[in-house]
């Protein structure tokens, strides 16, 4: 029996990739959360918000709204994305981006209100 070290790859599999299950979201937001530190803006995190076209791992409905776990990865000029959590999105259309609060990024998901309405509504009041 052949051992393969860390470092190498058996060639009969190299080729071999598991294409894993993707969210299609549509109307997609990239969401950097910031709040102050020491007088400082920081960001704490980017999470993404939209709604669901399909979804090939049967956790969401068409029309849902997905805000998602921080992103890890993104590639593909901005249109796919792995979260921490390791889900898969990929963005239908143009994606758009806006700065919340920590407050404000609080209130977008116990409201699923979209990040844009939120910043709408608070320059508003």
């Amino acid at each position: 029996m052949e051992h393969i070290s860390n470092n190498q790859s058996n060639s009969e599999y190299s080729d071999f990739q598991i294409d894993t299950l993707k969210t299609y979201l549509r109307e997609v937001t990239v969401v950097s959360v910031v709040d102050k530190l020491d007088g400082e803006l920081i960001e704490i995190a980017q999470v993404l918000h939209g709604f669901v076209e399909l979804d090939e791992t049967l956790r969401f409905s068409h029309d849902d709204v997905v805000i998602s776990s921080p992103i890890q990865i993104s590639s593909n000029h901005n249109t796919r994305f792995i979260t921490k959590s390791g889900s898969q999105y990929v963005s239908c259309d143009e994606v758009e981006y806006v700065t919340l609060s920590g407050l404000d990024w609080l209130k977008m998901r116990q409201t699923l209100m979209n990040p844009r309405d939120i910043l709408i509504m608070k320059y508003l009041s």
